[in-house]
């Protein structure tokens, strides 16, 4: 018999986010692999949990699918978690789940919070349909670029980046597509939470709601 994978999601902030599926299946784990070892081992002090903990990340994912493929193939139950919200959303694990799917593995999912959902719900926008692109290029005329891509498109658009880029962001849009309303989510659900006039100040000339 082989073991199972579980891909557990955990909070985006607000540790009373966790589900108790998630965490009963935590408890059940034969080890846990983590995105960022002080990350993943602070949230499972938290709970309490004592468990082997072993990294899966951008640097190491080769090598830690093999593993976490052999363990499971020796009966082991092995969790997945990132630093936040949902695994293999923009994280790594991605190896792992198709090297499972293809051997018959079988493989578990606990929702919890998400940041994307999150943030479209509470951007009051009509969401029936939503195109996401995830994270944009750092570089600035490689993310114009990918702007273009989809500047005709009049679905919501979502994005991801980094809180030090944002007036770049802002201005790139500007720039790109005119006159749109944007949102901007910041932190949710951690009392860090920001109000719109913060972002207005930087945006002056668009319109923009921000948490």
């Amino acid at each position: 018999m082989t073991g199972t994978l579980n891909l557990v999601s955990t909070p985006i902030g607000d540790y009373s986010d966790m589900s108790l599926r998630a965490l009963r299946t935590l408890e059940e784990s034969d080890k846990i692999y983590c995105e960022e070892f002080k990350e993943g081992t602070r949230l499972l002090r938290f709970f309490e949990i004592k468990k082997e903990v072993e990294e899966l990340n951008e640097h190491n994912e080769q090598e830690a699918s093999e593993d976490i493929f052999n363990e499971l193939l020796q009966g082991n139950n092995i969790s997945i978690i990132s630093d936040c919200g949902t695994p293999l959303f923009s994280d790594p694990g991605k190896l792992i789940l198709s090297k499972c799917i293809e051997a018959g593995i079988k493989v578990e999912f606990m929702s919890g919070a998400n940041s994307l959902l999150s943030a479209i719900v509470l951007s009051g926008f009509d969401i029936s349909r939503f195109f996401y692109y995830g994270f944009l290029s750092p570089k600035a005329e490689i993310r114009k670029k990918q702007m273009k891509e989809f500047n005709l498109s009049d679905r919501v658009t979502v994005i991801l980046d980094a809180p030090y880029r944002l007036k770049a962001v802002l201005n790139d849009i500007r720039d790109i597509f005119g006159e749109r309303n944007v949102f901007v989510a910041f932190n949710i659900t951690q009392e860090s939470e920001k109000n719109s006039e913060v972002l207005r100040q930087i945006f002056f000339s668009k319109s923009v709601k921000k948490i």
